[in-house]
């Protein structure tokens, strides 16, 4: 009988027009590059007091087949499971997110879901769930190691602990996205961090909506009302959305997400962006 991970990994190729072959470097940065350009991010269910979905059947579901997107718990879960299903070995890791903050800055909770890929051409991770700073390739673990992409540069760095910290280099200095270690992360974890962040009274999750989605060509970003559409070279339009219907297309036209199943979506643009 076809397991249910097979079957959703064979759609989620056929939805990023990538063919199966050997688990190899060479796939596994086409379909990085693929998923981040086909299926946004977006916290539309927390925003709207919606539980996501955290099993691999849920995730699947509402990605794949549900043209909609997700935050990191849901990217990078059905990311595990569709390189697990074609062959790679892959473990799941969990972090904690330090973009925006300083080194010095109080340690965040370890709510970042991330993957740990070994093939026989070295160790990298993969990652499609960090909305506008996402790497959009896979990236070799090793210390120093500038790694560029279309939208930015980025390298790994080691702490006073040992853990790894990746690092991204856009139009300015070096800024520390996460930390994270190599123990594999059970289920319980990431199911605990995304109840955490739909729930808690203060995650920017739950009051403000955020959406993304980045081709080799353009990131396209959705901060509240504010539209962004930046291309590779750095040139940046910016659009300032006047009303809930405009978010709302704005998220079908611009970032591909079917808001046809959020209910009650602009009531909360409404209630949040437009007293």
């Amino acid at each position: 009988m076809t397991s249910t991970v097979t079957t959703s990994a064979a759609a989620y190729l056929d939805l990023l027009g990538v063919d199966r072959a050997t688990p190899d470097r060479a796939l596994l940065d086409r379909v990085v590059t693929a998923h981040n350009a086909t299926i946004p991010f977006e916290n539309l269910d927390p925003f709207t007091g919606v539980e996501p979905p955290t099993t691999s059947d849920g995730v699947a579901a509402k990605l794949v087949h549900g043209r909609r997107g997700g935050w990191c718990f849901e990217h990078n879960r059905l990311l595990y499971d569709v390189l697990a299903a074609v062959g790679y070995q892959v473990t799941p890791l969990v972090g904690r997110v330090r973009l925006g903050l300083a080194p010095a800055d109080p340690p965040t909770s370890r709510t970042h879901r991330l993957t740990l890929v070994d093939t026989t051409e070295g160790r990298f991770t993969v990652d499609a769930g960090f909305g506008s700073t996402v790497p959009t390739t896979a990236l070799r673990l090793v210390a120093g190691l500038e790694q560029p992409t279309p939208q930015a540069t980025y390298r790994y760095a080691r702490d006073d602990h040992g853990a790894w910290v990746l690092q991204r280099r856009g139009s300015g200095d070096w800024a520390d996205q996460y930390v994270f270690d190599l123990v594999p992360a059970p289920d319980v974890d990431f199911a605990m961090g995304s109840w955490y962040l739909t729930h808690h009274p203060a995650s920017h999750f739950r009051t403000g909506l955020v959406a993304a989605r980045t081709t080799p060509e353009h990131r396209t970003t959705l901060d509240g009302t504010r539209l962004t559409v930046r291309t590779a070279d750095g040139d940046a339009q910016r659009h300032d959305l006047t009303s809930p219907a405009r978010v709302r297309d704005a998220l079908e036209e611009h970032l591909g997400v079917d808001t046809g199943a959020v209910a009650g979506l602009e009531d909360r643009l409404r209630e949040v962006y437009f007293r």
